[in-house]
Order: C-alpha cells, then structure tokens, then sequence
C-alpha cells in the first residue's frame, strides 16, 4: 500500500471514525442522561399531582361528611322534597306552591355554597322513598340499578365509608358524563342506624386546572391520564380517550406493569408517537374510597429529545466544521507533504537505476526546500565521486595488467633462451635454428601492444612454444590441439592458453614413466567459448587443490610446494591468468580445475564469445 492510501487510511481511522464515535457516544449518552433525569423529573410531578388529586378527593369527602354529620342539612332535604311536610316560611305569599318552589332555591343554594363542585344529591331512603337535588338535570340512578351492581354490596360493606367511582368507570351506574360519584350509607348521626343510601355527583373541574398547571403553562404537549386496574381511561386530560382502554394505545403489558405499585417509566409508542409513558400508583386514594387508581404520564419524545437535537445539531455542526478543516489540513499540507515524499522516492528510484542525472523540484521555502536541495546535492556527489572511483578503477585494473604482463614477457623470453642454450651447448645448429625462428614468432606476438589477439594468432603461440619444449625435453610428452575453424577469429587475451599448458609440462609430467599427453579443445558454451587443457600427468591432490579454490594461490608452483627461489624457475601462474581473465571479462568468466592424482588435471578456461563487447560492458558495471 502507498504512503498517500496508508495516511488517507489512518486519517479515517484516527480522525474521522473516532470523531462519528465519539459525537454517536456523547449523543446516545445525553439521550440517556436527559431521559432518567426527566423520568426523575416526571416522578416529583406525578407525585406532586398525587398529593393534589388526594388533596381534591379528601375536600370533597369533608363536605360528604357534612351532609352525613349535620342533621340539618339531610333534614333539609328531606323536609324539600316531601310533599306532607309544611314548608319553612309557609304563608309568606299564601301560594303553597311558589313558596314550595322558593324554598328548593333557597336549598340548592345552601348547597353550592357548601361546595360548588357538587351537582346532585340522591337519598334512597330504607323505606323506599328518594330524595334528589340536582343542579344540571343529572338523573338520579335507578334503585333497582344501583343494588344490581357489584359496588351496593361494597358499600354496605363499608357502612358509611365512602367508595367513589370515576366517571367512565362505570357507564351502566355514571353514565357517560364527566362527574365522579361517591356513594355511601348514610347513617343515623344518633342511632349510628342505616337511613338509606346518599349518592352525591361532582364535577371536578379542579381536576383540569391541576392537569393544565402541570402542562408547563400549556407549552407541552403532555397528556395525564387516570387509569382503573383493568385499564380503562377514567379521565383523559385531553378528553378523547375518555372511557378507552389504554392497552388500545399503548403496549402496556410488555413495558409497564399496572398492578406494580412502583414508579414506572417507560419509551414506548403511544397513538403512534414516541412517547415516555410514566406511572405513579395513588395509594392514599384508596384510603379515601377511591378504587386502584394509576397516574399515567405521556410525555412525546419531540418535547423530551428537543434539547437533545440542539446539541446533536451543534454536535454535527462541530464535527462537520472539524473534518472540513481535517480535510483542508490533508489537502494543503499533508497531501503536499505525501507528493513531495513520492517525487523524492521516484527520483531514488531513477537514482538506484543509474541514472545520475536525477533531480527534484526545488518548490517552497520549509524544510521541503532544504531536503530537496540536499539530495539534489547528494546526487552530484555521488555522481562526481562515482567518476573518480571509474578512473581510479580503470587506472588500477591498466597497472594490474601491466604488472601481469611484466610477468609475462621476462618469464617466456627466459625460458625460450634457456631451451636454446641447452641445444647450443649439445651442437645441434639444426634444432636451434628451428627454435630461434619460434621463438622470433612467440616474441611477435609477445610484443604486440594489443591485449586481445586472434584465437587462430594465440593457438600459433602455443604451439610454438609446444616445439620448442618438445626440442628442449625430447620424447617426454605429445600434443593435440583441436579447435573449431569458426571459432578461430574470435579474440581471446594474449598469452592465455601458453602459462596453462606450460604448468602442465613442469609439474604434471616430472619423474613419468611413460608418454605425457596434452590434449587442448575448444567449444561453444552458452555466450562463451570454453577451452579445455587436458593431460595425463600425475595430477593433484585434494588438498593441493583446496588451497587454488581458496584464491591464496598465484601458481601451481605453490600448489606443488616448490619456490622458485630453491629451484628452477618454471611456470608463469595459473593464479595469474585466473586474475587477467577475471579483470579483462568479469567474474563470470575465468578458470576450473579438475584433478585426481594418477588421473592427471584438466583445466577449463572460459571466455566470451565476442570478447571484445563483453568486455566493455564489464568493464563498465565494475566502474559502477
């Protein structure tokens, strides 16, 4: 992967992915943070509702207990509504009727000042008889009705004990007007005796102005619902689902309990809105006569999540701002930065290639600039420095050959006259004027200034040479040189086959008893010629061998053991044809020995085909 994808990447993964987290984090938990504390919240509310709902029940019980406890006041009511009864102030008007008329009147307004929410009063006396004041047509539930119902035997259970029923509660007993009833045995204040059933209607308007003021000044949306046990909707502060079961609107059974006397909160869909659904049980209802009431709290979420949007709105706002400045920041500097680090790399590359005239844009004035001068300063460096060392490499590789070729030419010139000596000495004007011609042929070539001569001029070389040792050591070896006609006119250095065959004669056929044999072969190898110098000597042993392999070796002289300082000087080096083949074609190229003692030595000289190009391009990549 390239430096520019690895910091895009890391620029996701360090930069942005943990920017989404950490806004997703701190939303989610300000969505729960903000969600328990408004459920606390909602919890003081509905208690504080509670407390005013108790407060409402237990004033409207006092002023039940009244009509109970003062005996004027059930009299009164008595005494109104029986037609044998002389009515108080009789005879003011001397129309019975009008003065029964205004004495109701003056009841029902005796009445509302005891407590304006009441809107009927119903006796059912024991012997039969009902007593009913009414403020609003409210009819009076029928006798029969009303001991049909579960509820008459719960109130002559409780003997004076209120029992209330909501409106809505109980549609076959209330109807479907929003009053709430209390029924309750009505008892003889003296005798402590049953005198019949007192039913008495209110109309809790107090109810909605708790519901409103708890509404946060009519900007919430929120509704309060009192709910029975079985779930029916005894009161609806919005009024539309009066009478409703709240399992219709709201999943209830699997997010809230109704029989739990706990506070409850819940996220929940309600009339297909989101909504935090809240309950809060009414105990001191019960203690009142009211049956098991719940408080149910429906809060939309739109209101609960509206300071949470603000801050998820200023959280995307702030990340947005965060990553266009990110991605400015990636543009302007660290995509320069990246290019300028990629320029610098290509350039290394075209560098490592060779090319030395390589250079980077010199652009800007920061630390970029002055790298950007440094390596171009480096790559001039290096490029004068690479000169310096192909002229101290080529100055060094001429003085090793001419010290090699110093070697050469004493050393050929001191043998050929040693040969001609010893057949000066034994009278054959013959033979040494055979030798004094190969030899003027072996110095022709020896003195050539060129390096390279013919394959066909070095093979005439060696043979002069061969003749002349022949006359030197008579009938101690033979020779065969068999080497292709094409092959003939490629290059090959001077004087490379001679030192090899010459090591052959010194070492490889002393103290023989039989005819020594040089066999000298040439063939295509690959891209190189490979000759081949074989013969029957007494060979080399392994350890002898060891020693050339290790490159401490300059000649076979020392592989022998012998100095030349204690014997006769023979041989010129395998070890420096070795380095002359080596230096001259590169180190592909260059000498294979192969020995076993008793089986003689064959040793493989390998050069290349067109020498003289080879040669050039090693030349150069040595230099390089």
């Amino acid at each position: 992967m390239s430096l520019s994808k690895r910091i895009f990447a890391a620029f996701i993964a360090f930069i942005i992915v943990p920017m989404f987290v950490l806004g997703s984090v701190s939303y989610l938990t300000f969505q729960h943070i903000n969600q328990e504390k408004y459920a606390e919240q909602t919890e003081l509310t509905l208690k504080a509702v509670g407390r005013n709902i108790n407060n409402m029940i237990k004033e409207a019980n006092y002023f039940s207990d009244f009509w109970v406890t003062t005996k004027d006041s059930v009299e009164s009511v008595e005494e109104s509504l029986n037609p044998n009864a002389p009515a108080a102030g009789a005879g003011l008007t001397g129309n019975p009727e009008y003065d029964r008329l205004l004495e109701k009147e003056q009841l029902q307004r005796k009445t509302l000042l005891t407590y304006p929410a009441i809107r009927s009063v119903t006796l059912y006396r024991n012997d039969g008889q009902t007593i009913d004041v009414s403020f609003n047509n409210v009819k009076p539930i029928p006798i029969e009705r009303l001991k049909a119902d579960p509820v008459y035997a719960e109130v002559i259970r409780k003997n004076g004990v209120p029992v209330w029923i909501g409106p809505n509660e109980n549609p076959s007993l209330t109807g479907n007007a929003r009053l709430f009833t209390q029924i309750r045995v009505l008892l003889d204040i003296d005798t402590l005796k049953s005198k019949g059933i007192l039913v008495i209607r209110f109309e809790m308007n107090e109810l909605s102005r708790i519901f409103n003021f708890f509404s946060s000044e009519g900007k919430l949306d929120r509704r309060y619902l009192l709910v029975n046990k079985a779930g029916t909707i005894v009161y609806d502060s919005q009024e539309a689902l009066n009478g409703k079961n709240v399992a219709d609107y709201a999943d209830v059974r699997s997010g809230i309990d109704l029989t739990s006397e706990s506070y409850q909160s819940k996220t929940m869909k309600f009339q297909g809105r989101k909504s935090l659904v809240s309950v809060s049980d009414l105990p001191e209802l019960r203690r009142l006569g009211v049956g098991e009431w719940k408080l149910l709290s429906v809060t939309p979420w739109n209101y609960i999540s509206e300071d949470m949007a603000v801050v998820l709105r200023w959280t995307v706002l702030i990340i947005l701002a965060s990553l266009a400045c990110a991605i400015a920041f990636n543009l302007l500097f660290v995509r320069r930065t990246v290019a300028f680090i990629e320029r610098v790399v290509k350039a290394m590359r075209r560098v490592e290639r060779g090319d030395l005239t390589t250079q980077v844009p010199v652009v800007g004035n920061d630390e970029t600039t002055a790298l950007s001068k440094g390596f171009n300063s480096l790559v001039y460096r290096v490029s004068d420095l690479l000169e310096d060392v192909k002229r101290e490499q080529s100055r060094k590789r001429k003085a090793e050959m001419m010290l090699l070729q110093a070697q050469i030419k004493p050393h050929f010139l001191f043998n050929a006259l040693e040969s001609i000596n010893i057949l000066a000495v034994q009278n054959d004007g013959r033979k040494v004027s055979k030798m004094v011609q190969l030899l003027a042929k072996i110095l022709r070539i020896s003195i050539q200034q060129k390096e390279e001569i013919r394959i066909e001029q070095e093979l005439e070389h060696l043979q002069s040479y061969l003749e002349i040792q022949k006359y030197r050591f008579e009938d101690l070896f033979d020779y065969e040189i068999d080497v292709p006609r094409h092959l003939l006119p490629n290059p090959i250095l001077k004087l490379t086959l001679q030192p090899l065959v010459e090591n052959s004669i010194q070492h490889g056929f002393e103290g023989i008893g039989y005819m020594g044999r040089i066999r000298v072969t040439a063939k295509e190898e690959g891209g190189g010629i490979a000759f081949y110098i074989e013969d029957n000597g007494i060979g080399i042993s392994a350890e002898r061998l060891a020693k050339f392999a290790d490159q401490g070796v300059t000649s076979l002289e020392e592989m022998y053991e012998e100095s030349p300082e204690t014997g006769e000087r023979r041989g010129l080096g395998v070890g420096n044809v070795a380095d002359r083949i080596r230096i001259h074609y590169g180190v592909p190229y260059g000498l294979m020995i192969c020995s076993s003692p008793g089986h003689g030595t064959a040793i493989k000289c390998l050069i290349p085909k067109t020498a003289g190009g080879i040669a050039h391009a090693h030349q150069s990549s040595a230099g390089g």
